[in-house]
Parts: C-alpha cells; structure tokens; sequence
C-alpha cells in the first residue's frame, strides 16, 4: 500500500441479529407464526429491505447511518422517498420482530409484566390494560391495506395510538401517513394534513417515541393465517409480545 493511501470503505446494510433468531427460524414464534412465516416476515423480507437499502444509499451520505437515522432524516425530503421506504420499513419490521417472544401455552399477559410507570400511562389515558389492548387491536384490524400501529410517548409523556399506512414512520408527524388517500377523505382530514403541511414549513419537531409495534402486511400473516386471518393474527401478536422489550424502550433513545 503506497504511503497516505486511502481505503475507502462501503456500508452495507444488514438484518440485525434477534435475541431469539436460531430459535424463531428453527420453530417459529411458538403460539404465533410457524418456521415458515417467520422466514417469509422477518429473514426474506428484513434481507429484501436491507439490500435495496445498502443500493439505494451506495455513495451517498446515509450509507453508513442505521435505518432509524436514515428514514428521519429523508422523511422530510420528498426526493427521496426510495431511500426512505426501505429504511422505514427495515427499521419498523425490526421494531416488530424484536419484541416477540415464544408463548406456546398462550399465557396472557399479566399487569406485573409491564413497568409501572408505563402501566400508569397506559391507565391514564386508556383507563385499563384491557381496553388498551382493545383499542391497539382495532386500529390494527380496521386498516384497510398494509401497514404499521404503534403506542407512542410524546413528548409530554402521554401516550397514543399511531396508525401508519404503508411505510410510515412514527418518528415525524409529515411522514406518519395516517390517512389513506385512496378512500374516502373528509374534509377534517384534509385540514389536517394541511396543518401538517405548515407544521413542516415551520420546522415544528416532533419527538415521538415507540414502544409498541404491530405489524399490519399480508406478508406478516398470509402464511399461516390465509387472506381472512388478520383479526386471529393480531389476537395472537398479543399474546406474544416481550414486555420486558417494551419496558426497555421506555424514555430510551432506541437506534436500529
């Protein structure tokens, strides 16, 4: 190597390493998705997202940034939507996969098994777990197409419900893309989006965080569950959720 050579090095996007990743690719999510399923959502899929995005970001200034930094940052630059899809949806997807854990025996979910603070919050402004849940799985189940829900902090501390169609991001208000444009549009959403819009031209932040994350595309059930089987699928996401992941998440700075 000639003397003050420079070795340029590439960044190449990768699925991260789930805790319980030989287990789900051997079994599956036990009491949720087969061997199958799991290789379809997460090991297909994750892999898919991961190359276009090291493609699509080749020579560029987000070819080293994780997903999460990526879709924040083009979020907010309509010309790059391509580079945007792919990093939203590798990081969502990972949200997703990485909170699941094995429940076989189908055990419900207890009181104790989420952090009091955050059982609190979920009783404040739901008042009890149950409806929470109940609320989470609506949104989820009443999505016309694909896409993401998530329980979200503000930052005031207070927590909602974010539907996102298609690749949107929980992470900034412009790119949540909580309407479809393809149905019917009402005029109170219509001044909503329009506020959104002068939101963006005021450079309004937003600080939102999430905790919780559901997966809402054919291709995270269809396997297992047919073209009829989403409300059985969402009732078994539940079930199956790591809380103590989403306690981890809890006013931490989560980078994917």
């Amino acid at each position: 190597m000639l003397f003050g050579q420079v070795i340029a090095k590439r960044g190449i996007h990768v699925a991260p390493k789930l805790a319980l990743e030989s287990s789900f690719r051997q079994e599956g999510v036990r009491g949720l998705m087969s061997a199958e399923q799991f290789k379809t959502a997460w090991v297909d899929y994750q892999d898919f997202l991961t190359k276009n995005l090291s493609m699509k970001t080749a020579d560029t200034e987000y070819e080293t940034r994780s997903p999460m930094a990526i879709a924040m940052s083009t979020s907010k630059k309509p010309h790059q939507a391509p580079i945007f899809h792919y990093a939203s949806q590798a990081h969502n997807n990972h949200l997703f996969f990485q909170q699941l854990k094995h429940n076989g025996a189908r055990t419900p979910v207890q009181e104790s098994d989420i952090k009091p603070q955050l059982l609190r919050s979920i009783k404040n402004t739901f008042q009890s777990l149950e409806n929470f849940r109940n609320e989470f799985l609506l949104a989820a189940d009443i999505m016309s197409g694909n896409g993401w829900v998530f329980l979200v902090e503000d930052q005031n501390k207070e927590l909602k419900i974010v539907a996102c169609n298609n690749d949107g991001t929980p992470y900034f208000y412009g790119r949540n893309q909580l309407y479809d444009l393809n149905t019917v549009f009402e005029y109170q959403n219509y001044k909503k989006l329009m506020k959104y819009k002068q939101d963006i031209l005021d450079n309004v932040k937003d600080y939102s965080l999430p905790l919780l994350c559901v997966n809402v595309w054919e291709h995270a059930y269809i396997v297992d569950y047919g073209v009829t089987g989403k409300a059985e699928y969402l009732e078994k996401v539940w079930d199956n959720i790591d809380w103590n992941v989403v306690n981890s998440r809890l006013f931490s700075n989560i980078e994917m």
